[in-house]
């Protein structure tokens, strides 16, 4: 019993405290910490195997501590992004539109893999394409967040386009996090999963394994990572410079592995974003 009471007790931590990355614990009485806050796409626990290293290795590019902290929910993050709490975001792209009119600008984007949604079914499904005609009555469809962008959003306006209207003849739930979501198709609680493709990749290989992609929305601008616009000049450069060297490394390319993006980051601006469809 001892194993699943620690999981949630550092779940607990990281969503509430956050967690120290990159530099001694006495140099971060001494320096002001940079609070890296992550949108909770996955489960805290989760989001921290994925995000320390890459908190760390900010810490030692910038040379004072950076501390990784995620939120419950999408709803209590962006309230905390928009009472300027955290110095540094990643975000999806709907909601860095969000952000930036309260002073964040995006300096980075998931490099080359195209931003979609998914949808997913179990590999034993006897659902192969999403045809409104031929779709079972009550049918169960799962999200993990209502403002998800591509694992919700994206995914709900893909069906749309296919004349499959969610609140007719379909059972909708939402699970919280994209990793949840996975696991309740795995289970068998839903029958169609909306999820965004470094999740499925981080998912167990028992769980990815048994799982197949139906149907792919078409892509939008990638995740972005923005600093708040009090940080000064030099170290948002050194950051930049640092995200996209990071596949230039062993080191870097480790952290890349945990955070499952394959290309890295490369730059980007607000700019990129203003197309962004709600």
């Amino acid at each position: 019993m001892r194993k699943p009471f620690i999981l949630f007790l550092l779940g607990f931590l990281l969503l509430s405290a956050g967690v120290h990355a990159g530099t001694a614990a006495g140099s971060a009485s001494r320096t002001r910490y940079l609070r890296f806050g992550v949108l909770p796409v996955q489960s805290p626990t989760r989001l921290a195997g994925m995000f320390m290293p890459l908190a760390a290795g900010i810490g030692r590019a910038l040379g004072r501590p950076v501390e990784f902290v995620t939120a419950p929910g999408f709803s209590s993050f962006m309230a905390r992004v928009e009472r300027r709490e955290y110095d540094i975001i990643y975000l999806n792209p709907l909601l860095f539109t969000v952000a930036k009119p309260v002073g964040y600008r995006a300096i980075v984007k998931v490099a080359q893999e195209p931003f979609i949604g998914i949808l997913v079914v179990r590999k034993d499904s006897p659902l192969k394409t999403l045809d409104a005609a031929t779709l079972p009555r009550h049918l169960r469809v799962g999200f993990p967040d209502p403002n998800a962008y591509a694992a919700t959003i994206m995914t709900r306006r893909y069906l749309r386009s296919r004349g499959i209207p969610l609140g007719r003849n379909c059972q909708v739930q939402y699970f919280g996090s994209q990793n949840s979501v996975l696991m309740a198709v795995h289970s068998g609680l839903v029958d169609i999963a909306g999820a965004w493709p470094p999740a499925l990749r981080s998912m167990p290989r028992a769980v990815r394994d048994d799982l197949r992609i139906i149907a792919k929305t078409p892509p939008q601008p990638q995740m972005p990572i923005a600093v708040r616009d009090d940080l000064p000049p030099a170290e948002v450069k050194r950051l930049q410079r640092y995200l996209i060297s990071l596949p230039q490394s062993r080191a870097g390319r480790r952290i890349l592995r945990r955070l499952g993006f394959v290309h890295g980051f490369a730059a980007t601006n607000d700019r990129a974003y203003d197309e962004v469809a709600r």
